[in-house]
């Protein structure tokens, strides 16, 4: 029983501790000679998923920690982005790293200068096989941005790059969505009650689905109308909440999510909390878009893009959401075990949430060893 407890605790905290969307940048600028400049900014807490580098263990990623793994940093760089000329290997020597900063998110910053003629050709093998949810959004003059996934490559310096950057963002807007754990487990929670209606204090199925579907589309539209507005202010740079802020208030709405199916105060007009919560999970969706700084007009269409992969991607999960759930509240057991139960344990996960987000304590993974050192 042990063994099996340890087990299934290991696999939640391991979906809980998964390493979240992440993106790091490449800009790519003409410099004398014609030879080209390469910045590239990797996210701190992606470099220390890879390497490790809180060297005593504290949870508190200093830059000194950082910066004694320079030399093993600029390898991971060196072995994982790489460029090509006319078929031939262009070698890129970076130097760093230095630390950069966009609104609260930490960068470690590498710089190089490629003596390569055009078109360039790039291959990006960061996470390649680890995290499938990492993109590298690839900036250079004249071009549009384009976002390339580990283990992929893309060519510059020739042709259009809209189609292809296109097609990248909403990929990325799909990727982003379904691996946002926390987005999905609060419109999940919206959604446990949408099947059942609540008579003299007790839970009972539904007899007919269409008001659920219409609720449930309801609760959908508001949610993306609310994080669409929150994501367009915080990518124009209209209104920028630092993330050591959005992702708590992240946590907080899929907690109170799950408390209200537990101790039902609010009822009806769910779609308004749908709304109103999900202004804050539009900051949270604009840490793709806003480092970029797009011009306008690109960053119109590349936020039109993205978005419309965050609704498609939605879109598939509520809608299965929906289809199980239906199929599920004429057993005896939902409102126990699957309202009950599910809310109860995504209000445990929220409030691991807020833990590791607040005070910045690997909550999860003292779970993980613990339980497998009980086991």
């Amino acid at each position: 029983m042990k063994f099996l407890l340890a087990v299934v605790l290991f696999t939640v905290t391991t979906f809980a501790v998964a390493h979240g969307n992440s993106t790091a940048y490449l800009t790519l600028s003409p410099a004398e000679n014609g030879t080209l400049d390469a910045h590239y900014r990797l996210a701190l807490r992606d470099a220390d998923a890879l390497l490790d580098l809180d060297a005593n263990g504290d949870g508190v990623l200093t830059w000194g920690e950082v910066d004694d793994r320079g030399a093993d940093l600029r390898a991971l760089v060196q072995r994982h982005l790489a460029f090509t000329a006319d078929g031939q290997p262009c070698t890129a020597e970076f130097s760093g790293p230095t630390f950069a900063r966009d609104a609260d998110v930490g960068f470690a910053a590498f710089n190089a200068r490629l003596a390569c003629a055009q078109p360039l050709k790039i291959d990006y093998a960061l996470f390649d096989g680890i995290d499938a949810t990492h993109r590298v959004a690839v900036q250079s003059s004249g071009q549009a941005p384009r976002l390339l996934a580990p283990g992929t490559a893309t060519e510059f310096g020739s042709g259009t790059a809209g189609e292809a950057d296109v097609r990248g963002l909403l990929a990325q807007g799909v990727t982003h969505i379904l691996g946002g754990l926390d987005h999905l487990l609060f419109l999940i929670a919206l959604l446990l009650p949408a099947v059942l209606v609540r008579e003299a204090g007790r839970w009972r199925a539904a007899g007919a689905l269409r008001p659920a579907l219409v609720q449930v589309v309801w609760i959908a539209t508001a949610f993306t109308l609310a994080h669409s507005i929150t994501l367009a202010l915080a990518s124009f740079g209209v209104l920028r909440v630092p993330t050591s802020v959005v992702e708590p208030l992240i946590a907080l709405t899929v907690l109170l999510a799950a408390l209200n199916n537990l101790w039902p105060v609010v009822r009806r007009r769910l779609a308004l909390v749908a709304f109103a919560f999900g202004l804050v999970h539009g900051f949270g969706f604009a840490e793709v878009l806003a480092p970029l700084g797009l011009p306008p007009g690109e960053l119109a269409w590349a936020l039109l893009a993205f978005n419309i992969g965050v609704e498609l991607g939605q879109i598939g999960v509520v809608g299965a959401a929906f289809v199980l759930l239906a199929l599920l509240r004429h057993w005896p057991g939902y409102p126990r075990w699957v309202l009950g139960a599910g809310s109860s344990a995504v209000a445990l996960l929220a409030l691991g949430w807020i833990a590791e987000r607040v005070l910045d304590v690997p909550v999860f993974g003292l779970l993980t060893l613990n339980a497998a050192a009980g086991s």
